[in-house]
């Protein structure tokens, strides 16, 4: 058979399996293919889902089925990890995806030990709002990680006015103030990317949150590094109040409580070459569900709204390895009603819209 023929089977072979891994029908568009052979052959990733995580085998909008999706086609190994058995030897990452309920004291103990000796995590870290109760900036892993690796989540959410998008104030100073005009606004799209990191390197120009607890960290020189990676515009600051803001509409800043306005880190690495250890943190669930951060249209397509969301989140996987970055190569998407690059005032999920027990263990 023809070389130029075997090629062009292949191509198409690898659109299919890409569109069946992320839980689509046939993606007929050439451009949606793998650019490479697969890299992550061999790798054992464990996903966590007793907490109530964002579960890899949910296909709905709260789901990281496309996610998973992706990982299998780069030739990954996934596994559920069972806590009561200990972190498996072979375990080459730990993804952590949202927890709604917290560690319990001996999964920190073990997850703890696992990071210290060589172990990599991708976490992905939810505001503390009803009814998310996991991880707590002042407590629990948390606690541990600002006091080891000088890195953790602030007990916030990156919110920015509505009546400031237009035109913010130069010098940035103005605090909001009780009862002021407008909404808060919890979903954006932000350019304001560390491109100098492998991680967000590789044409990422921008991503999107959609409900964001900002990251507190401590760059200095040390026995490793702390890399923030996405920021929020300088117009953002951290509301610690945003559940009594969905109760009665009003907000204020409060000087010693929230987080003051400025550039926040919303996703970080840290790097400890001498324990071989690394992990990332994310500060929002949603970056990585089927509905939000990978949402595609036309819906159960390879075609992604946030191509920026999902090369970020391959790259810190294959940061995380110290594998070579993927090249992929997506259609462009299609017009929708839902999907938008403007800031809105969307609250937080709703216990309704968060996977069930049931979904979470299928």
């Amino acid at each position: 058979m023809p070389t130029k023929l075997i090629a062009f089977i292949a191509s198409l072979t690898l659109t299919a399996l890409l569109a069946i891994s992320l839980n689509s029908p046939v993606v007929t568009q050439a451009e949606a293919l793998l650019q490479e052979v697969p890299r992550l052959d061999g790798a054992n990733i464990y996903f966590t889902e007793a907490g109530k995580e964002a579960s890899r085998f949910d296909r709905s909008d709260a789901g990281i089925s496309r996610f998973a999706g992706l990982l299998r086609m780069l030739g990954a190994n996934l596994h559920t990890l069972e806590w009561r058995t200990g972190f498996p030897a072979n375990a080459d990452l730990i993804v952590i995806a949202g927890p709604v309920d917290d560690l319990q004291p001996d999964q920190i103990a073990r997850l703890w030990a696992y990071v210290n000796n060589g172990g990599r995590l991708l976490l992905l870290a939810d505001p503390v709002v009803n009814p998310v109760r996991a991880l707590p900036a002042n407590s629990g892993l948390f606690q541990l990680m600002w006091a080891d690796m000088g890195l953790r989540a602030r007990s916030d959410i990156a919110v920015v006015e509505s009546d400031r998008i237009a035109s913010p104030p130069a010098d940035g100073t103005e605090e909001p103030q009780a009862g002021s005009a407008g909404a808060l606004i919890v979903d954006f799209v932000t350019a304001n990317i560390n491109t100098s990191h492998p991680i967000a390197s590789g044409g990422i120009s921008e991503v999107a949150f959609f409900g964001a607890r900002t990251l507190e960290f401590d760059a200095s020189p040390q026995g490793y590094e702390v890399t923030p990676l996405i920021y929020t515009d300088s117009n953002f600051y951290g509301e610690t109040a945003y559940a009594a803001y969905l109760e009665d509409g009003t907000f204020t800043f409060n000087i010693g409580q929230d987080t003051t306005r400025g550039e926040l880190a919303l996703a970080a690495a840290y790097d400890n070459p001498r324990a071989n250890s690394r992990v990332v943190v994310i500060g929002d669930r949603e970056f990585a569900t089927n509905g939000r951060g990978l949402q595609t249209s036309p819906p159960n397509t390879a075609s992604f709204l946030y191509p920026g969301n999902v090369r970020f989140l391959l790259n810190a996987v294959t940061w995380l390895l110290d594998s070579e970055p993927v090249d992929l190569s997506f259609p462009t998407p299609g017009p929708t009603a839902t999907a938008t690059i403007t800031p809105s005032p969307t609250p937080t999920p709703t216990p309704e819209a968060l996977p069930t027990e049931e979904e979470a263990g299928s």
